[in-house]
């Protein structure tokens, strides 16, 4: 068996360059005086972290010992044909302080050329999974309950029905009476039109005619032109009156409908919001209710002129000639069931357009909101190829709809001129034959036109009639939809200064029913005190505020606030009495005092000042406007710790029973955080208002009166004070404040890394070895490392010896070799 040379992990990188220059005897002398070069250990920095918190009474332990001897172990025949790699998978810190460190730190790999001869043990890193396997939580979150959503698409084929249509009519019952005089108006005007083609004729046949005196109706023509004149001006001030009458009552009508589907959409419930998108809600108020709108006012007054032109226009075809007529009406009947299916096809693809819309309004509007994230991670164009998709959904849409519109109008199209033609051949002969004259022929070709665009017009006013019942039929869906908690209903409550108590609560998620969250959850918070409710990610820490906010209520159990259980409460009034911080403030665009006083809107501008002064908000009198300063949307011209204060003084304005504060100061940094934890402290000392707070910050932790410990299992761990609870080193608080300092640990551990460098760097020390031989590690100073070593094996060779003997290793018989 051949004798093995041992070397230090830091050397490895020059090794063979070293190997080649000195010859393989001399070359494993100074690998094995590289390692043993170590420096003495020192302490983590992060060692103690948390033993004051565990007992005050116990000692504080020893810094772990950390093995002096971790070496590789190479045969001398494996050094030259392949270049080691080590592959590290260590703890920064102690590599640091050890380059030889226990093997439950330090794994080497060092990859081996196939050999018989081999006498290397390697250690592999174990490779991670492909893909998460799913949990059981995770199948049971796959039961999606979305039964609040709105809109499927897979009813959107359904046909538009009589009462749809006739739901769509109700909507403008209270603008009957300006209706009323539109129609008036509309008749007068159209009839005005009407007579144009008559009186043309009567001219034609006067023109015609041998008689000297011309007359019209009895009258001489200069008397005729004159009146016809004081009638087109009559029919165009008619015509006026019904445009005016129609665009206010439209845009009364939109206003309204807006105002309405607002106030239904505010009113609902969280579950409803947990499955619509806001995009989409948002194309319902706009879009949906615009196309309504017009389908009410100007599409019914075109309807309705197209309707009298085309009863009037047959009927004066009739009295011109019968005979004419009867041939026309022959094609009315496949024009109208062209209408029908055309009008139907449209009605669905409508429904599928606004569908459309609405994605594209929510995509624009989310990705608009969070632009700046966005940016930040130069996703500009991902967004825009998002958009763009949105975008191509609506263009084909359009397009099916332009392929079936044109199809329709050019086939009608087609057969009105077709019908033109024919007339106009038969007609000719009447002429020749004596039945009717030039005047009767012509009067009787501009009534047929007249009617045909009549047609076409009732074709396009049911067209546009399917579309407005496709958009009412998502209007109606948002209308029609009652909250499952009713806002308005229940016994008012005055003040909510009382014992509030969670009894055998159940919950889980509408949305996600199989999923539980609370298992028989119970404890309760005295009137006034100063709670915090801790658990580690995911236990619902802030579903106990939603609960509580009734914006669900648990599927089991009750919460009552003094005898009362919320759910018998008035919904507005129990939310009065509650004060919210959440931990990401949503401010409105508007002016600081109009955020403020969002709490109480009828507060006087002396309140609203008190109510930012109790919040710490002194920064206020930095800014040139004051309380009037503009805060931008959602509050982008201030900062987190500004936007929080002006949300706690927007809390306390409401001089609230209950106060919230959900994780308020977790995302400020921490002069913001001192400035709002200050201000919190002064509100926890008034005993008249009961603090509820979600943190697991240990500052927010320790100043509460009694602390909550939610376990994962959906109940309550423990509830205890501060200091009872972190006395005990196995209780639920210590356990979890450990896992915290872990993570503390973690994400501070470069930094002390760093720190502990620089202290090296002072006495020439780094990575615990001499800074020549670090340098050297990164392949900058072979040379000086080289000679370095000569200088350092006569100075230690005696001393080497004797340690090299302790541990069974005979130097002089490796030379030898």
């Amino acid at each position: 068996m051949r004798p093995t040379a041992t070397c230090s992990a830091a050397a490895l990188p020059v090794l063979p360059r070293m190997l080649l220059h000195h010859g393989p005897t001399r070359f494993l002398n100074m690998s094995m005086r590289l390692s043993t070069i170590q420096s003495a250990p020192t302490k983590p920095a992060f060692s103690m972290l948390f033993s004051s918190l565990t007992s005050s009474k116990s000692p504080r332990s020893p810094p772990p010992i950390i093995p002096q001897t971790n070496i590789i172990s190479l045969s001398s025949s494996q050094l030259i044909p392949q270049y080691p790699k080590i592959q590290l998978n260590t703890s920064i810190y102690h590599l640091r302080r050890n380059l030889s460190t226990s093997s439950t730190r330090y794994n080497a790999s060092i990859p081996q050329p196939t050999s018989t001869n081999t006498t290397t043990t390697t250690t592999t890193t174990p490779s991670s999974a492909d893909s998460f396997e799913k949990s059981e939580r995770a199948k049971q979150a796959s039961q999606v309950n979305l039964s609040a959503r709105l809109s499927p698409r897979d009813t959107s084929n359904k046909a538009a029905g009589l009462k749809e249509i006739g739901r769509l009519f109700s909507l403008a019952r209270r603008e009957v009476k300006p209706l009323f005089f539109a129609v008036l108006l509309l008749v007068l005007s159209s009839a005005v039109t009407l007579t144009l083609p008559m009186t043309i004729g009567k001219i034609l046949d006067a023109a015609n005619s041998d008689v000297t005196e011309k007359l019209v109706f009895g009258l001489p023509l200069p008397t005729f032109y004159a009146g016809v004149a004081a009638l087109f001006v009559v029919g165009a001030a008619a015509n006026f009156g019904r445009v005016v009458l129609l665009r206010v009552i439209g845009e009364r009508l939109v206003a309204r409908l807006r105002v309405s589907l607002f106030k239904k959409t505010v009113s609902q419930d969280a579950e409803f919001f947990d499955a619509n998108r806001v995009g989409d809600l948002i194309s319902r108020l706009s879009s949906d209710a615009n196309i309504v709108a017009k389908s009410l006012t100007q599409n019914v007054s075109d309807g309705l002129r197209s309707s009298l032109s085309a009863i009037f226009g047959i009927g004066m075809m009739a009295y011109v000639s019968l005979k004419l007529t009867s041939l026309i009406v022959l094609v009315i009947p496949p024009i109208f069931l062209g209408s029908v299916i055309y009008g139907r096809k449209v009605r669905q693809l409508s429904r599928e357009l606004q569908a459309s819309i609405g994605e594209l309004t929510k995509v624009s509007e989310e990705r608009l909101s969070n632009v700046r994230t966005a940016q930040s991670f130069a996703g500009e164009i991902q967004e825009i190829h998002r958009y763009s998709d949105k975008i191509r959904d609506v263009f084909r849409i359009g397009r099916s709809e332009a392929i079936a519109a044109a199809s329709f109008f050019a086939s009608t199209g087609f057969a009105g001129n077709l019908t033109v033609l024919g007339l106009l051949a038969i007609g000719s002969q009447m002429v020749s034959s004596g039945e009717m004259t030039l005047g009767a022929l012509t009067s009787f070709t501009m009534y047929t036109g007249y009617a045909g665009s009549s047609a076409f017009g009732l074709s396009s006013f049911y067209s546009e009639l399917m579309k407005g019942a496709g958009a009412a039929s998502r209007l109606f869906e948002l209308m029609d939809r009652e909250p499952s908690i009713k806002p308005t209903v229940g016994k008012k409550l005055t003040q909510a200064r009382e014992t509030i108590t969670f009894e055998h609560v159940k919950f889980s998620y509408p949305t996600r029913p199989a999923v539980p969250i609370f298992n028989d959850l119970s404890f309760q918070i005295p009137s006034g005190s100063n709670v915090c409710v801790v658990g580690p990610s995911g236990s619902g820490k802030s579903t106990v505020t939603s609960l509580l906010l009734r914006f669900y209520d648990p599927t089991g159990g009750s919460i009552r606030i003094g005898n009362d259980d919320i759910r018998d409460l008035n919904l507005k009034s129990l939310r009065r009495q509650i004060g919210v911080v959440s931990q990401e403030p949503v401010l409105f665009s508007g002016t600081i005092a109009e955020n403020i006083s969002y709490g109480r809107p009828d507060a006087s501008r002396g309140e609203i000042y008190m109510a930012a002064k109790r919040a710490n908000c002194g920064f206020i009198s930095d800014f040139p406007e004051g309380l009037d300063t503009a805060v931008g949307a959602r509050g982008a011209q201030l900062s987190g710790g500004q936007k929080q204060r002006i949300a706690i003084a927007r809390a306390l304005i409401k001089n609230p029973s209950i106060l919230i504060l959900d994780e308020a100061t977790s995302a400020l940094d921490s002069e913001s955080e001192a400035a709002v934890n200050e201000a919190l402290v002064n509100l926890m000392d008034e005993k008249n208002t009961t603090t509820i707070s979600i943190a697991h910050r240990l500052s927010t932790i320790k100043r509460s009166d009694q602390i909550i410990v939610v376990g994962s299992d959906g109940t309550v761990a423990e509830v205890g004070s501060f200091n009872s609870l972190i006395a005990d080193p196995e209780s639920a608080l210590s356990q979890l404040l450990k896992a915290q300092a872990k993570d503390v640990l973690e994400e501070y551990e470069p930094v002390a890394l760093e720190k502990h460098e620089e202290d090296d760097k002072i006495s020439g020390v780094v990575g615990g070895v001499p800074e020549e031989i670090a340098l050297a590690n990164n392949g900058d100073s072979e040379t000086f490392v080289e000679e370095q070593v000569d200088e350092d094996l006569a100075r230690q060779e005696s001393e080497q010896e004797d340690k090299d003997a302790s541990a069974g290793i005979n130097i002089k018989k490796i030379s030898n070799f």
